[in-house]
């Protein structure tokens, strides 16, 4: 194993809570190479690799390695900067549609959406053609959903999440957004939420 090791560098970028991680380091295995590996929550999502000539083996090399490594740190670093917000908020939409997905999935939902606290409808292929149906029902939820109190002639809340037992609709909050699901009048509500909010979790 080589004296000579290239000290690597590791940085964060903060887009609306969420962190970016960029860490640059020299590895020597299965090649030299330097390595940049962006993170996103804990998950990679981007790495960029430049093969080096050969072992460091002196002060002079390591210098060298050194300077590229900051180099090409401080440059991936500037271009996480001007995308963070898209980078974040794509991978939100990613994150938002498979969960989506799986809850459409689920025995007893006939449709899914997502409600922003801004009032931003997101659906998926089970939600689209019953949107115009519960459209009118959808104006003023998330003041409905801030505004409902444990028990209401409206429906009920169980540990944040609610169900409408008139309209067939269970609802379960998630940060600051609102999963609803329309749900087959054979279905137990009080089961299907328990099994809804697993699915989320797991999601």
């Amino acid at each position: 194993m080589s004296d000579f090791l290239p000290a690597g560098r590791l940085s964060s970028v903060i887009a609306d809570g969420v962190v970016v991680q960029i860490q640059t380091e020299f590895a020597c295995r299965p090649r030299p190479r330097v390595a940049t590996t962006v993170c996103l929550e804990g998950v990679v999502i981007n790495k960029i690799q430049k093969d080096w000539e050969g072992p460091v083996e002196s002060a002079a090399q390591q210098h060298s390695v050194e300077r590229f490594i900051n180099r090409q740190h401080d440059e991936v670093v500037t271009i996480i900067e001007s995308q963070k917000h898209k980078l974040v908020n794509g991978h939100r939409g990613k994150t938002v549609n498979e969960k989506l997905k799986k809850i459409s999935t689920v025995w007893g939902v006939l449709g899914a959406w997502l409600l922003s606290e801004e009032g931003i409808m997101t659906t998926d292929a089970s939600g689209g053609p019953r949107l115009e149906e519960y459209a009118p029902l959808f104006e003023g939820l998330v003041s409905l959903c801030s505004l409902l109190s444990s028990v209401s002639a409206l429906g009920k809340s169980l540990d944040g999440d609610i169900i409408l037992d008139e309209d067939r609709l269970l609802i379960l909050r998630q940060g600051n957004s609102y999963f609803i699901a329309a749900i087959d009048p054979a279905a137990n509500p009080v089961e299907l939420l328990a099994t809804l909010r697993t699915t989320l979790e797991a999601a």
